[in-house]
């Protein structure tokens, strides 16, 4: 079967300074099965899409990250096809150029570098120590939905 997913071939680098955090807002990755109150994302990679959805409706510049770990391949978004068209989507609306889109490569990339641009905030809110993680992102997210 034929994906749809033309970033597959890479790989969904994350910086190497964060990858205690991922991993411990991470279920998957989580070594204490900590319940979803306090590791709200089921995979490393929905941690990855909040810090890039963040980054977007912050209007974040992408952030170029030189020491990464791989924490999946991105196939993983063949699972989540949305997801793709949401990050194609994001990089026109953010650039303007509809040639970038021919450049999975390119377009990958720049998704990569808004997600690190948004990983400090996405930290921010879900070390809030007066709420729990699941509920301070929620809160963050409701905010950000009810602004426009």
């Amino acid at each position: 079967m034929a994906t749809s997913n033309p970033f597959a071939m890479y790989q969904l680098a994350i910086p190497s300074k964060y990858e205690d955090q991922i991993k411990k807002y991470s279920r998957t990755s989580s070594q204490k099965n900590d319940s979803i109150e306090f590791s709200p994302c089921d995979r490393q990679v929905d941690v990855w899409y909040l810090a890039f959805l963040l980054a977007v409706n912050e209007g974040l510049e992408p952030i170029r990250e030189k020491e990464t770990y791989n924490a999946t391949a991105a196939s993983i978004f063949d699972r989540d096809p949305e997801r793709v068209s949401f990050i194609q989507l994001s990089v026109l609306g953010l650039t303007g150029d509809v040639d970038s889109l021919k450049d999975p490569k390119a377009t990958f990339d720049y998704a990569l570098g808004l997600a690190n641009a948004g990983f400090h905030k996405l930290f921010q809110i879900l070390g809030d120590e007066d709420d729990r993680p699941l509920w301070a992102i929620l809160d963050a997210f409701e905010s950000m939905s009810s602004a426009v």
